[in-house]
């Protein structure tokens, strides 16, 4: 299981610029909508794969959600079992 100070919403944004939308801004705050940004479908799978790699985190078809892949928040969120409800 990682530390979980490495799960917070500053990682996943990072998470998600290094592996999905390498042109998110450098001050893409920690709410800001990733879907907006030109998050989709596939990223969202790219993702799920990621946090099963990086954070042992298995992503149940019930948490595939736009509210648990919207923001970093979010993201952290979901990681640390605290998925919004489907």
């Amino acid at each position: 299981m990682p530390d979980l100070a490495t799960i917070s919403p500053a990682a996943m944004i990072e998470l998600v610029r290094e592996n999905v939308l390498p042109d998110l801004p450098a001050d893409f705050g920690t709410e800001a909508d990733f879907f907006e940004a030109g998050l989709d479908s596939m990223g969202v799978m790219q993702l799920v794969m990621f946090l099963e790699e990086q954070y042992g985190k298995k992503v149940e078809p019930t948490e595939l959600s736009r509210a648990n892949f919207r923001s970093g928040q979010a993201m952290a969120a979901l990681v640390m079992g605290q998925a919004a409800a489907a």
